[in-house]
């Protein structure tokens, strides 16, 4: 066995926070990329609830763990206990990754980058096209602001709390000059049509299979591509539906693979072959039967 596979004194940490956290399949992807790039480190998933995060955030740091990704949900309610939040992420207010420093841990927004590698890497464009977004989470800030910064012809946000989808729209008109305008998820009429639909919150995913935030069928006659951020399962009921409709449907494991790929390059300073990357892409998927 190499020495790199072995754990010892010199091993770096760095693991997921989340709640739950059972169903991730971020520990395959980090581990993989440390053994391609012969770092000798380990990545551990760390179920976190809501009242333990500040104390969570303490603990890390004292360990000396060099790295966090943060996933519902706590992408947004994290940044308190950071001494302070990078580049894309001060846009999106939410963050995904966080490394640290002498000063604390350090928060960076990696999803929109990894979304938007996955969306070229299946030929999927949002350069005038008619946009629906639903959710107005943190995984939904990062997408919406993403998807506003590629020129799309519109962003429609559609949320179950009205007054979230109006907050985030208007935040996204800050930043980009685009139509951007929010609904109540139960008002999407048969008249909305849309080029791509994505669907950003956590209904559907693992153990909870059987829900979607969509409960018209017929509304999938309206779209033309559905991208779901979830990947566990790697088909929820929503693009199942997508798919019956003829729509062509995507998951949310590109995005998963490709923002683990830039949160790594970031705590390691970086940056990983191109080449190399797309073969253990390829291989983690076919090997997930994703």
């Amino acid at each position: 066995m190499s020495i790199i596979n072995i754990v010892n004194g010199k091993t770096k940490v760095y693991g997921l926070i989340g709640y739950p956290i059972s169903h991730t399949l971020s520990p395959i992807i980090h581990n993989s990329i440390g053994n391609l790039m012969k770092n000798n480190m380990v990545y551990l998933p760390f179920e976190v609830s809501p009242e333990g995060l500040k104390k969570a955030i303490q603990g890390a740091y004292e360990l000396n763990i060099k790295g966090l990704n943060v996933t519902v949900p706590h992408k947004q309610k994290v940044i308190p206990f950071l001494s302070k939040v990078e580049g894309y992420a001060k846009q999106i207010g939410a963050v995904n990754t966080l490394k640290w420093s002498k000063d604390g841990y350090i928060g960076y927004n990696t999803d929109a980058e990894g979304l938007l590698i996955s969306l070229k890497e299946n030929n999927i464009s949002i350069k005038d096209k008619s946009i629906l977004i639903i959710g107005a989470g943190g995984a939904a800030r990062a997408t919406s602001m993403m998807i506003a910064s590629q020129s799309p012809k519109e962003i429609v946000i559609a949320n179950r709390t009205l007054e979230k989808a109006e907050k985030l729209a208007k935040d996204v008109s800050l930043f980009y000059n685009i139509p951007v305008k929010s609904i109540s998820l139960d008002t999407i009429d048969k008249n909305m049509y849309f080029d791509l639909c994505f669907q950003t919150t956590s209904v559907g995913m693992t153990p909870k299979e059987d829900e979607s935030p969509i409960k018209n069928d017929d509304f999938f006659n309206q779209i033309k591509i559905a991208v779901d951020l979830i990947y566990t399962p790697s088909e929820t009921l929503f693009l199942k539906k997508a798919r019956k409709a003829g729509c062509k449907t995507l998951n949310g494991f590109g995005m998963l693979f490709y923002q683990a790929a830039r949160a790594y390059e970031i705590w390691n300073e970086t940056v990983i072959p191109k080449e190399a990357l797309e073969q253990l892409f390829r291989k983690i998927k076919n090997e997930l039967e994703f």
